[in-house]
């Protein structure tokens, strides 16, 4: 049987999850997670979306409740700004919807919207919620996708665009 495709966690903010393997590495590499929660003023239920995001993405491991810094955790811990960005870059196209839209913005020069890349989604992996959330997707899609530069994006229209030479000189002139 195949693994089961899981999406990226619709609540998972960039900020949340790099806050969360912070305390797991001041923790040694090994933190329980209900543990961080209680500290944190929080539910498990709170902190479930950024530890799943942080799992897809390799930089920590779940083991019995405890989450487990893994080697990329570590360096994205110990890197700096343009470092964390450099190491998510690298790992955001293998996660769906980052995957799709990369490749709607190969398709679509003009650029799409975030609900072009639910409806791409629910018809490749039959799976919706990301139709029925299409406002938390166009967050997480804006979070991830801007702050590792792997698209522009234009606030007006809400689009998303493949980064340019032309967009990137424009912006550095301002």
């Amino acid at each position: 049987m195949g693994q089961e495709s899981r999406l990226f966690p619709l609540e998972a903010r960039l900020g949340t999850v790099l806050g969360l393997i912070e305390l797991v590495v001041a923790y040694g590499g090994r933190a329980d997670l209900a543990q961080i929660a209680r500290e944190l003023r929080a539910t498990l239920d709170d902190i479930l979306p950024a530890s799943e995001a942080a799992e897809q993405l390799g930089l920590i491991k779940i083991e019995d409740g405890e989450g487990v810094v893994t080697p990329l955790g570590l360096r994205i811990s110990r890197s700096l700004a343009k470092g964390k960005k450099k190491l998510l870059k690298e790992q955001l196209p293998n996660l769906e919807p980052f995957a799709t839209a990369i490749r709607l913005s190969k398709e679509k020069a003009e650029g799409f919207t975030a609900e072009d890349v639910a409806s791409e989604l629910s018809q490749k992996i039959q799976h919706h919620s990301y139709i029925e959330n299409l406002e938390s997707l166009h967050e997480l899609l804006v979070d991830w996708l801007l702050y590792t530069e792997l698209l522009s994006y234009d606030g007006d229209t809400r689009q998303f665009k493949p980064k340019s030479r032309r967009y990137q000189q424009s912006s550095s002139l301002e």
